[in-house]
């Protein structure tokens, strides 16, 4: 500051300022102020508001002659046409030339010091501060509004949604024309964009790491006219916006990003206080917005797995095959599954609450486990046991305990007990040792049959060189034929012995099914005629061909209209029906369903189950194991073989694979 030292010698009215007091007096003022000598124009005083709004430094101020700053004010002095004074200049409006050769628009009031007019003050506004000023109410308004439409961001379904609120309530409040809200890209070194509402291209789209820590963790206000801080005050600068506002983004008390406003070129700067108090707010709503998104998609992510989790589980306990029982520590039934209600009998509402002892009955083996499972140990296996089904039928079981826990502690939460019906598996095991055992049988048979046929045919012909050696006049000739016909069944049994027992090797062909049954009927038919039986054989059009041995097939259809002719000749005759149909298996392939009905006396219910069992027979003279040969041949085949029940007669239903030929038959 230019020294004004006082003189003693000179008379009051004489007297110079004291420069730090003129500098503490114009600081007291809010607006831009200097103090000028009017003998040279020099500018002998500045205060800081002055400094702020050129540009310059209190100290380069002091070396600038008036005319630097206001040099439209000579010419208006001088034109005379005005008739002005420089003292007389009064809410004049003037162009301030900042230390960046910009123009601000003021409103000068300059203030005559003294009795001898020798200094001068110098006020200036801004317009942009007097249209504050003039307009503060309906600012106030406005930011009312803003804070009212910042209230909805929460509302959003999306965060660009809520974004895009902030930026337009930031953009009315601070009438800035560019918006930016960067976050920390965890991937590169920069601050990336988040959301940009930038018309003009004041902003990047990035800004690096280095610069955002060298300049950027701190809130910062800058006008035009300030020297330029940071890149990104030295953009405005070059762009030529009016000011540029920026203020760090928090997540758990740690940097997370940035969001900066630039005005338009043609704008006056707000007021610094109250931009960095809208600011404050801003930031605080994009840091809820971010911290409640945040929160809501850990929420939905959590929602989504424990939405997935109940569905496994509901899906587990609804299809699983073992029933499910969850009791509370007191032992009572709070809810089971549907297996559960299958196996045991009961409905779900007829157990709850009821205790468990009075549910699953016929162990004594479950108490000790369950009491293990109060004390938090599971009981993989209580071994198989005998328990009793609502109606009182009694089934093999395995059961399960495991208690369950509260979540992060050993506290008991309740038990899940999980039963197992065996029964199935049990029956499957008893026919597999039955199978065994009849393997072990054939086996047997085979050797025992392949045994006895060499002392059979020996005794046959020595029998038969009897017959031939005694008069014809012997009287026991017919023991010798009884002897003979007795050799002959036997031979007749061992040979079907042996074909049950040896597995036979099939040479399968397209067969027409058809064509053979028709062959085999023809050498029956004889014999029907005889025993007043008739037939009919019904043929679907576009049968398929099957894919077997036409020689075990003829056995199989052989034997069917065998035991059927001679079950309807105990009746004195009959009708044999035979029916040959296409079908569509559920694989999609094609079938033959034969079905082979009689008008006999039919099967008896108690012994239909045992048909097809080897050695089962209701005839004296039978052996028991035609059918069950019949249905080793169809399940050889991989066909089926069942008896249909009638009121009257016997029926039997074959289907056979068809041979997949790619033409029926016609």
């Amino acid at each position: 500051m230019v020294s004004l030292i006082s003189n003693p010698s000179r008379s009051s009215d004489e007297i110079e300022l004291i420069p730090n007091e003129v500098s503490q007096l114009l600081d007291i003022s809010p607006d831009p102020s200097i103090l000028v000598s009017n003998t040279d124009l020099e500018i002998l005083a500045a205060n800081a508001s002055m400094a702020e709004l050129t540009g310059y430094t209190r100290k380069e101020l002091l070396s600038l002659h008036l005319d630097t700053l206001l040099p439209k004010l000579f010419s208006i002095i001088q034109d005379p046409t005005l008739n002005l004074e420089l003292h007389s200049i009064q809410g004049r409006e003037l162009d301030l030339i900042t230390r960046r050769k910009q123009k601000i628009t003021t409103l000068v009031q300059a203030k005559t010091l003294g009795k001898s007019k020798r200094f001068k003050v110098f006020r200036l506004n801004t317009l942009g501060t007097i249209n504050r000023r003039n307009n503060s109410t309906e600012q106030e308004f406005s930011q009312l509004d803003g804070i009212l439409a910042l209230s909805q961001i929460f509302y959003q379904t999306s965060l660009d949604q809520a974004l895009e609120i902030i930026i337009q309530v930031g953009k009315n409040m601070l009438t800035a024309e560019s918006w930016g809200i960067y976050k920390i890209d965890s991937n590169h070194p920069q601050l990336t964009a988040v959301i940009l509402d930038n018309p003009s291209g004041f902003l990047p789209t990035t800004i690096s790491t280095a610069d955002f820590f060298s300049h950027y963790k701190d809130s910062q206000f800058s006008p035009p006219y300030k020297p330029p801080l940071s890149p990104l005050m030295e953009r405005a600068a070059q762009m030529g916006s009016s000011f540029v506002i920026s203020s760090p983004l928090d997540d758990a008390n740690s940097i997370s990003g940035l969001v900066v406003a630039m005005g338009p070129s043609d704008s006056v700067p707000p007021e610094k206080q109250a931009a960095l108090a809208a600011m404050k707010l801003l930031v605080a709503a994009t840091e809820g917005v971010f911290n409640n998104f945040i929160l809501n998609s850990n929420l939905s992510d959590r929602l989504t797995k424990t939405a997935l989790k109940k569905a496994i589980g509901d899906t587990i306990n609804k299809y699983i095959p073992e029933g499910i029982l969850y009791l509370n520590p007191e032992l009572l039934i709070q809810q089971v599954n549907p297996s559960a209600e299958q196996i045991l009998g009961y409905a779900e509402q007829e157990v709850i609450n009821r205790h468990i002892d009075d549910v699953i009955i016929g162990t004594d083996r479950l108490t000790p486990a369950l009491q293990e499972a109060l004390e938090n140990i599971p009981t993989h296996d209580l071994g198989q046991l005998e328990i009793h089904h609502r109606d009182g039928s009694e089934f093999p079981a395995l059961i399960k305990t495991f208690p369950v826990t509260k979540p992060d502690s050993e506290d008991i939460q309740g038990i899940l007990i999980f039963v197992q019906d065996i029964s199935k598996e049990e029956k499957v095991r008893i026919q597999t040792q039955q199978l065994e055992r009849r393997a072990l049988v054939g086996q047997m048979n085979a050797i025992f049959a392949h045994e006895i046929r060499n002392p059979i045919n020996n005794i046959s012909s020595g029998v038969q060189l009897l017959d031939k050696i005694l008069p014809e006049d012997f009287k026991q000739r017919d023991v010798l034929k009884g002897i003979n016909d007795d050799c002959d069944r036997l031979t007749h049994i061992v040979d079907t012995v042996l074909t049950f027992s040896k597995s036979q090797s099939y040479h399968k062909n397209s067969i027409d099914l058809p064509a053979l049954i028709g062959q085999i009927l023809n050498r029956w038919v004889p014999r029907m005629k005889r025993t007043s039986v008739t037939h009919v054989l019904k043929i679907d059009p576009d049968l398929p061909h099957v894919l077997g041995d036409d020689r075990a097939l003829g056995q199989v259809f052989n034997n069917l209209i065998s035991n059927a002719v001679r079950a309807m000749e105990e009746t004195n005759g009959g009708v044999l029906s035979i029916r040959l149909k296409s079908i569509k298996k559920v694989t999609g392939a094609m079938g033959v369903q034969v079905d082979v009905l009689d008008t006999g006396p039919g099967i008896p219910p108690e012994v239909q189950e045992h048909i097809f069992e080897p050695f089962f027979t209701t005839k004296p003279d039978g052996t028991g194991l035609g059918l069950s040969i019949t249905k080793q041949i169809i399940t050889m085949h991989e066909g089926t073989i069942s008896l249909v029940p009638l009121p009257e007669g016997t029926s039997f239903q074959i289907i056979l694979p068809g041979a997949n030929e790619e033409e029926p038959r016609v």
